[in-house]
């Protein structure tokens, strides 16, 4: 952690960098999609929107353990093979670029992404949970990818084809599949060269609808595609001073949700900073997913769980635990009870305190508003209301997964934080946002 002085220093000169920055970002106004909202317009729990972004985060989870397993055994590392790549010789650096995001849904942010030459635009979710880059191409039928925006890679004169042909997991645990292309990718006016994009000509029907494709923003080793992600390839080819993205999201009405490349936004925090080093997946030496060790749950101010880690994923909104470590939290909760498919029920009246800590040292805790805690009524018992903290196995070990419910802030969501990802020193800031 750095001192309270260098601390300061830091923020002052990222602040002074924001306001410098080049490109305005894209703003659109924030929308939700009903059919997806985990709680129903009454109050109660949608349950089945609730055990499909279960099931989502199951098949996109198991996808990213194989695809790393396949990386850490079978010799080809692609973190590892990123820092070895010589760094294009890029004469303009960008300071910071941020870009508006919009949220049409409880779980997925959007902002607008251009690829090729001349730019052609496309909505995109990003996902710090996963690392690919895919766009519905035009040789996409409606019947796979229905309304989506196509990509035309003959129409590109920067596009380059590959011999490599990719079937990828993205932002809701779906599939698609396409050839592996290279070209411009610009953001908020930064634009990276040779970026690795999955054209695909066959995605699942539940995501063949959404205007949205998907960008990934984890680490290159959870790449199907051998790839690195937009700011690892922006920050290789030198088009940023300060290796960092940022988050700040918000569900409440007339707020502004951000992704910032390149620096972070001091006007959207309220505090300090506190950073910590990106835990390495566990029996590799490769890191993944962004993620802290050393973290914990806290109910009622004892804690409710091991030190694990606990992996930041903006593609869902979800709090999940292992099945074990839902059932130890629970115990800690008064009077819950298991109800069904990993989901627990408390008292609506009797909300616990939970909060997380981060790191080694509980200094701060991030906190729970306890009426934030409650994913709403179940139907058969008004009473009793559904707790946020989802137990299930996803394949990632005794670690606990953070999402959106972790990093928004409105009366609408679990807990709230800023989060910083630097890229160049392996670490993860947490901040409280300004409201």
């Amino acid at each position: 952690m750095l001192a309270s002085s260098a601390l300061s220093a830091l923020l002052a000169l990222a602040a002074s960098v924001t306001l410098a920055t080049p490109a305005s970002g894209i703003t659109i106004e924030l929308q939700k999609r009903d059919d997806l909202s985990i709680q129903n317009s009454d109050g109660s729990v949608n349950f089945a929107a609730l055990e499909a972004e279960t099931a989502h985060l199951s098949t996109k989870y198991q996808r990213n353990r194989e695809t790393w397993r396949y990386h850490a055994f079978g010799g080809n590392d692609p973190e590892a093979r990123m820092t070895r790549e010589k760094r294009s010789s890029v004469e303009k650096r960008a300071v910071a670029g941020t870009l508006t995001l919009s949220n049409p849904s409880y779980a997925k942010w959007f902002g607008t992404v251009s690829a090729g030459t001349p730019a052609q635009n496309f909505n995109m979710y990003f996902d710090t949970g996963s690392s690919d880059f895919t766009v519905a191409s035009t040789n996409c039928p409606n019947s796979k990818c229905g309304t989506k925006d196509r990509y035309d890679v003959a129409a590109s004169s920067t596009a380059v084809q590959t011999s490599t042909y990719v079937r990828t997991n993205f932002v809701d645990g779906t599939t698609s599949e396409g050839p592996l292309v290279r070209d411009t990718v610009s953001i908020a006016g930064v634009t990276v060269q040779s970026q690795d994009i999955v054209a695909a000509s066959s995605l699942s029907s539940s995501v063949a609808n959404i205007d949205s494709d998907g960008m990934g923003l984890a680490y290159p080793a959870l790449s199907s595609a051998y790839s690195s992600s937009f700011m690892f390839t922006a920050v290789n080819q030198g088009q940023y001073l300060y290796p960092w993205f940022s988050l700040g999201l918000t569900n409440s009405a007339g707020g502004t949700s951000t992704l910032t490349f390149g620096s972070f936004n001091r006007r959207y925090l309220a505090g300090s900073v506190r950073y910590f080093p990106v835990a390495r997946q566990p029996g590799s030496t490769s890191r993944t997913y962004w993620q802290i060790s050393g973290s914990n749950p806290y109910v009622n101010g004892l804690p409710a769980g091991s030190r694990v880690n606990h992996i930041l994923d903006s593609g869902t909104t979800l709090i999940v635990a292992p099945t074990s470590a839902a059932a130890t939290f629970y115990s800690n909760v008064p009077n819950s009870q298991y109800y069904s498919g990993g989901y627990y029920t408390y008292p609506c009246n009797q909300a616990p305190s939970v909060s997380f800590s981060f790191g080694l040292i509980a200094s701060q805790l991030f906190g729970v508003l306890p009426e934030e805690f409650n994913l709403g009524y179940i139907q058969e018992d008004p009473t009793r209301c559904v707790g946020a903290v989802v137990g299930a196995d996803l394949g990632v070990g005794s670690s606990w997964i953070l999402g959106d419910a972790f990093r928004t802030s409105s009366p609408r969501v679990v807990l709230n934080v800023y989060v910083i990802h630097d890229i160049g020193q392996n670490r993860i800031g947490l901040a409280p946002p300004r409201h």
